[in-house]
């Protein structure tokens, strides 16, 4: 009677289990390559002051349905920080001169005391009445130059120092002091409705674009990048200079084509520095890459601001970001890490 050789049969054993996990691995590899692909809803409507684009697919939840979680976290949040809405907790600060607020409110407006303390002031939330002062705070106000005089009484109310937290408390310590969370709420009702969107269908992907302000969801299809156009500030608004790609985060676009007028053919635009009351002009355009979309937000205005004062490009990005700025003469200032989101993965 032949006897088996444990060695051959531990042996065989094995070769049946590396086939076996080798079969499990192709049908794993099978399911996930053959996978439907996500179908995208796209939804355009007009929120935060600007036109709002949701590109959204979900996996748990229809598309359509987390399309419209996005625009109604917007639209509240637009409703509680518009300075231009009776209602809202800026309007009241800013008419009462002090507040008791909620944690929401606290953690905005400290976020924006944050970022103009960071800033050395470049990015400052109390800039609102000089904007208004040169006509940019709404589409139908009148454009024009203000007097230097003008600009000097406005000036004497702009500083985010006037701005006092005690505890829950929120005052402004100057009789001229408007708060204004334009330069920061845009890019948190971003950042907000993707949370939304997230902790309902934690798989959903896709990006919401509003005005520029640009917040992924996650990756096309789970898996590559999408592609977003830095726009040439010298010409249309379909004209691109730079593809950027990106599978998270966040990138936002400060520049001076956004709001402006010609006046004896000289160009102003929205985009000023607390400090003089007038635009700058270093900068046609400055991008940036973040983590989220209130930081590149703030960014963007405060180092298109900040211009070439700003010594050392690079050490911006101990901050999480990444900086692309065209100056006024054309040339492109980066750093050195954006360039890795100018590649496209093969």
């Amino acid at each position: 009677m032949l006897k088996k050789d444990p060695g051959n049969y531990l042996k065989n054993k094995g070769i049946l289990y590396i086939v076996i996990l080798f079969i499990a691995i192709i049908l794993t590899l099978f399911l996930i390559f053959h996978k439907p692909l996500p179908k995208y809803f796209e939804k355009k409507d007009f929120a935060m002051g600007t036109w709002v684009n949701v590109v959204v697919a979900g996996d748990k939840i229809s598309s359509e349905k987390l399309a419209d979680i996005a625009f109604d976290e917007m639209r509240r949040i637009e409703r509680k920080f518009s300075k231009n809405i009776k209602t809202s907790v800026t309007f009241k600060l800013n008419k009462e001169r002090n507040i008791t607020a909620d944690k929401e409110t606290l953690f905005l407006i400290k976020a924006a005391i944050n970022y103009a303390d960071l800033t050395g002031s470049a990015f400052d939330p109390t800039i609102g009445s000089i904007i208004r002062l040169w006509g940019f705070d709404d589409i139908n106000s009148e454009k024009r130059v203000p007097t230097q005089e003008e600009i000097n009484e406005e000036l004497s109310g702009v500083s985010y120092k006037f701005i006092k937290i005690d505890g829950n408390k929120i005052s402004l310590l100057n009789n001229k002091t408007e708060v204004d969370l334009g330069g920061i709420a845009k890019g948190y009702a971003v950042d907000m409705a993707i949370q939304k969107i997230k902790d309902l269908d934690p798989n959903a992907t896709g990006y919401i674009d509003a005005g520029g302000d640009i917040g992924i969801i996650g990756p096309k299809f789970g898996r590559f990048a999408w592609s977003i156009g830095i726009r040439d500030p010298d010409k249309g608004p379909y004209d691109i200079k730079e593809i950027v790609y990106l599978k998270e985060g966040a990138i936002v676009t400060s520049g001076n084509y956004e709001r402006f007028f010609i006046k004896d053919d000289v160009r102003y635009h929205h985009l000023i520095d607390p400090k003089t009351g007038y635009p700058v002009n270093y900068y046609k355009s400055v991008t940036i890459i973040a983590d989220n979309a209130m930081k590149a937000d703030a960014m963007a205005t405060a180092i298109f601001i900040l211009g070439d004062k700003l010594i050392g490009l690079d050490s911006m990005t101990r901050y999480g970001i990444q900086v692309y700025g065209i100056t006024a003469d054309n040339k492109i200032i980066k750093t050195t890490g954006f360039d890795y989101y100018l590649k496209e993965e093969k």
